[in-house]
């Protein structure tokens, strides 16, 4: 499995991550720029490749987090006292969306390498030490259950490639 995961994220060698997107929990990176239209006819950003992330996941620059899966729980205002009615899943309404948003708009995040553990995981680096760390957690063997996915929009199909732990599929 390892080296079928090596051979599928190094497509996105040289890419950049163009825009982030939410569904619920799942981040959904896009790299390189592609559009499709929707459902409903509107035009929109889809990138090249999208990488789905459904496990826990950091960004990292030399030994400080810059953001984490986890931030989608915290509020905006990291000083703030906590407010009860506080709803992390208003888009850009939480710790996580917002310091991704800032680390896009510093742009050059182009993929310059990749590694792959024995579990699923990997890391992509970035220039200036920037790194994405994804490492899975769970046990589990439902058939349900998914690490990441990457999708490859590049042709007018899109074609999926999932790891979860069950391994990997096509």
């Amino acid at each position: 499995m390892k080296s079928k995961i090596e051979q599928i994220l190094k497509q996105l060698v040289g890419f950049e991550i163009t825009k982030t997107t939410r569904s619920g929990a799942t981040e959904c990176l896009k790299f390189g720029t592609k559009f499709r239209n929707d459902h409903k006819g509107i035009e929109r950003q889809i990138g090249a490749f999208a990488l789905h992330l459904q496990c826990p996941w950091r960004f990292t620059k030399d030994n400080k987090i810059l953001v984490g899966d986890n931030d989608l729980f915290e509020q905006t205002d990291e000083t703030g006292e906590y407010n009860e009615d506080f709803n992390w899943d208003i888009q850009g309404g939480n710790l996580r969306d917002v310091k991704l948003m800032n680390l896009l708009k510093s742009r050059g995040l182009v993929v310059k390498s990749i590694e792959v553990d024995d579990f699923g995981g990997f890391e992509l680096a970035f220039p200036k030490n920037i790194k994405l760390k994804v490492f899975p957690t769970l046990s589990s063997k439902s058939t349900y259950s998914e690490y990441w996915r990457l999708l490859d929009n590049r042709n007018n199909e899109s074609k999926h490639f999932v790891v979860g732990p069950l391994g990997f599929d096509e």
